[in-house]
């Protein structure tokens, strides 16, 4: 296996960063004016859509979302006011608050997700043209 130098590997960090960067602009362009949320809160809805019944722990959501446990509660709370999620409490830990999606939730997660899919396939081109050093 070719040994790749320092210069490929940071060349290789900058264009990942740069796509991700672009891509989320994108994302955002779109969904804000066309869903109405940005795409941290689809983030969230996505998981907890994809849930067993539509729950996740707190620190679960956090986690997999990749933000803090301070920042998760701060999104969940304006997530919550909007009436696209609830907390329910854990049966078997009183300490434990899972975050639950709500059937507005579901519905603006729905419409959410096609413009999300949309946006993605419109903007396509903007990893392709990136020319990333393998």
């Amino acid at each position: 296996m070719a040994r790749t130098s320092a210069d490929d590997t940071t060349r290789l960090w900058e264009g990942v960063t740069r796509a991700h960067n672009l891509m989320t602009a994108a994302l955002e362009k779109d969904l804000v004016p066309q869903a109405g949320m940005p795409l941290a809160w689809h983030a969230v809805l996505h998981h907890l859509a994809e849930a067993p019944g539509g729950l996740l722990r707190f620190q679960e959501l956090a986690k997999v979302s990749g933000i803090t446990e301070s920042g998760a509660s701060r999104r969940l709370d304006q997530m919550i006011k909007a009436g696209l999620i609830d907390r329910q409490s854990c049966p078997s830990d009183r300490r434990g608050v899972y975050a639950h999606i709500t059937d507005q939730g579901k519905t603006a997660y729905k419409r959410a997700h096609t413009v999300f899919v949309s946006s993605l396939t419109k903007n396509r081109e903007l990893l392709e043209d990136l020319s990333l050093p393998t």
